[in-house]
């Protein structure tokens, strides 16, 4: 293996784990949406009067539920009110964005990983 072959190999080797981590992050994210919807589902359904309000990570504060209207960051710290339903709608619509990046990484991924194995392929081939 010629010392360019191996800096090609270490490129795609290095995007590989780089969209691996993205795709991780990703999955994340969705799964973290995906619990949001959940719990928004609940709100909507429930009648109870009192829930932990998440302040952080670890940390809930004991609150009254007065209204179910709720807070929503849309962007560049700007935040609306919004009811359940339209906030379902808005992770909905998140949800199918990270969908679609999720697509695009594995697209990447499939990519790189092909590249990687034919590169493989050619210097067995010269051995």
């Amino acid at each position: 293996m010629d010392q360019e072959q191996l800096q090609k190999a270490q490129v795609l080797e290095y995007h590989l784990k780089q969209t691996e981590q993205q795709i991780e992050l990703v999955k994340q994210q969705y799964a973290e949406l995906e619990q949001t919807q959940a719990q928004l589902q609940t709100l909507e359904t429930n009648d109870t009067k009192e829930i932990l309000a998440s302040l952080g990570k670890g940390l809930y504060l004991p609150t009254i539920i007065r209204e179910k209207r709720l807070f929503v960051e849309v962007g560049a710290g700007v935040i609306v009110r919004k009811t359940p339903e339209e906030t379902k709608k808005v992770v909905q619509e998140q949800l199918q964005h990270l969908h679609t990046i999720k697509e695009q990484l594995a697209a990447n991924f499939d990519f790189y990983l092909n590249q990687l194995s034919q590169m493989i392929q050619e210097i067995e081939a010269k051995n």
